[in-house]
């Protein structure tokens, strides 16, 4: 008997790139104090962010933290060129991470040891937590990247 054969996963990313002059948008983002809905046609180069510390590597913010809607999570979907990434990804120690890899390749370092994640691939980063990131493959990567300050509960110990 063989084992039957696998699609490998496809995933929704952002189509980056400038719209043309020509171009309708009727998409557009809509906010409000319970939720966010953010179309795929908006996320465009006009929109995207930098971070701090990383090299090769856009974002598009998807949810921030906000007063009333998430004052401590955040999510990006990120993409980071062939070779780019960073060696001081996160600013706030008590963070912890969620990563989901879409496309390409990432190499992941928690206190040194390697983790090379494919598509679908997914990690959690506890807080207090010493990693690094490299987009190691031929192609970008695209990831969507969790982050939320951890919050301790009398009792539990941390991840």
């Amino acid at each position: 008997m063989t084992a039957p054969e696998t699609t490998p996963p496809s995933y929704q990313v952002p189509m980056g790139g400038l719209p043309a002059q020509t171009e309708l948008l009727t998409d557009r983002a809509m906010f409000t104090e319970s939720y966010a809905v953010i179309p795929r046609g908006t996320l465009r180069d006009i929109v995207t962010s930098r971070l701090p510390f990383w090299e090769g590597t856009r974002l598009w913010v998807l949810a921030r933290p906000l007063s009333g809607f998430a004052e401590t999570f955040s999510q990006y979907v990120m993409e980071t060129q062939p070779g780019g990434g960073s060696d001081h990804p996160e600013s706030d120690p008590e963070a912890e991470s969620v990563l989901f890899l879409m496309e390409g390749e990432l190499t992941l370092t928690i206190d040194g040891q390697e983790h090379v994640m494919g598509p679908g691939g997914y990690a959690f980063i506890p807080p207090q937590t010493s990693w690094t990131l490299r987009s190691t493959g031929e192609a970008a990567a695209s990831w969507h990247w969790i982050r939320k300050r951890y919050q301790r509960v009398e009792g539990l110990e941390a991840p």
